[in-house]
């Protein structure tokens, strides 16, 4: 073997010894494809006696390399050759891909998702996006172009399992590293508000972590998958589900709108839609999560004033809002584009992290504050002269934030 190093088959999937197929004590030592007997000599001389002394036999072997073998990209080179690139990647949703073909390869979507779905054994559907988002739910159409338009799949992660329709809620499974990294920053015993929660990857994973979440998404179905997955995961009350306004939500469990509850409520305080009641107290928490990057800066004004400075006790909360950004745009727009929404300056500088690129120019960032007394906590009167202040400035950050 040592002898006819760099000489044998090397291709991936690929053994270079094999049976012959006709006698069981014999064995084929497969060599490159096209190497013939006298390029093997001449690059190697010594082989013929090595043949000679170990009463070895030379032959031609044909292998057979089938549609199986070849890898995605391979074969969609081969079926679209007037292609530059081919669409080989794809975003993963349990047995779900999920692809975004642009309008030139429209024609061929089906014979594309097809390839996909053989290459990829535990895929069952395969989707490609239809048309921007347009709706407040954040979801987008979806056309299946191979196989069952089986919409409901489950996802684990970090041993977090989630249930959800793809076609009815948002998840996007890139985002699953970024997740991790936010949980890992809370402390057991943290209350956590999610307000804009979706189906619960912030709150399942940080009530894992003994943390106590307060969920809420304006989306019924999200809510639903939200409760369910609250049970697939065993975490009984260590999260509290609600379905409205992320606005309200916030000012409900500040304590000024305990009258927008519903009265269909059995003695536990949950509703007949599976929803919870607000606490009786003010809540204090120590974390609040925005993750609606397309319009999240924008429900920061409900910090403003939220709470009466006599019903919070302990450290200000941190706020972590998601935010798209341009590529060039520097920290100190940002902060401004937060500071308008807020309507008062911060104390300190963000904290901005880079989350993911999401286009040519185009960034997703998660910028954490700690929301101070001034803001949380400002009186009637101060809050009226300085929204009148910033006002102006909102409507300038928002015109340059598109």
């Amino acid at each position: 073997m040592k002898l006819l190093r760099g000489l044998t088959l090397d291709k991936p999937k690929l053994r270079c010894v094999v049976s012959d197929g006709t006698r069981i004590d014999t064995k084929l030592l497969l060599l490159r494809e096209g190497l013939s007997k006298e390029d093997l000599r001449q690059q190697e001389p010594r082989i013929a006696d090595v043949i000679k002394a170990d009463d070895l036999e030379e032959a031609e072997h044909r292998l057979r390399i089938d549609y199986s073998y070849w890898s995605t990209e391979h074969v969609l080179k081969t079926l679209l050759p007037h292609l530059k690139e081919v669409p080989a990647a794809f975003e993963a949703v349990g047995h779900i891909a999920h692809v975004n073909l642009p309008e030139e390869l429209r024609p061929h979507r089906f014979l594309i998702g097809q390839v996909i779905l053989d290459k990829n054994p535990q895929l069952r559907t395969i989707v490609n996006k239809v048309g921007s988002i347009e709706n407040e739910y954040r979801v987008f159409q979806m056309e299946c172009i191979a196989g069952k338009p089986d919409y409901v799949t489950d996802v684990v992660q970090h041993g977090n399992r989630f249930r959800l329709n793809f076609s009815e809620v948002y998840w996007n499974s890139r985002l699953e590293h970024e997740h991790q990294r936010l949980v890992d920053t809370f402390k057991p015993g943290d209350t956590i508000v999610d307000m804009m929660a979706g189906i619960g990857p912030f709150a399942v994973p940080a009530a894992r972590k003994r943390c106590q979440v307060y969920a809420n998404d304006l989306n019924p179905k999200s809510f639903q998958y939200l409760c369910e997955n609250i049970k697939l995961n065993k975490l009984g009350s260590r999260v509290v589900p609600f379905c409205m306004d992320a606005r309200h939500f916030m000012q409900g469990l500040a304590g000024s709108a305990k009258s927008g509850n519903s009265s269909h409520e059995d003695q536990s305080g949950q509703h007949e839609d599976g929803q919870r009641s607000f606490p009786a107290d003010s809540l204090v928490f120590q974390h609040a999560i925005l993750n609606l990057p397309a319009s999240a800066v924008e429900f920061l004004d409900v910090f403003n004033g939220l709470y009466d400075e006599h019903s919070w006790t302990g450290t200000l909360p941190l706020v972590h809002c998601y935010t798209f950004s341009k590529g060039a745009e520097e920290h100190a727009e940002v902060q401004q584009r937060v500071e308008a929404a807020l309507g008062a300056q911060l104390v300190e500088p963000l904290d901005v992290h880079h989350v993911r690129d999401v286009a040519p120019n185009k960034v997703m960032l998660c910028v954490s504050f700690r929301v101070p007394q001034h803001i949380l906590f400002k009186k009637s009167a101060e809050r009226g002269d300085q929204q009148q202040h910033y006002k102006r400035q909102k409507c300038d950050a928002k015109v340059a934030a598109q």
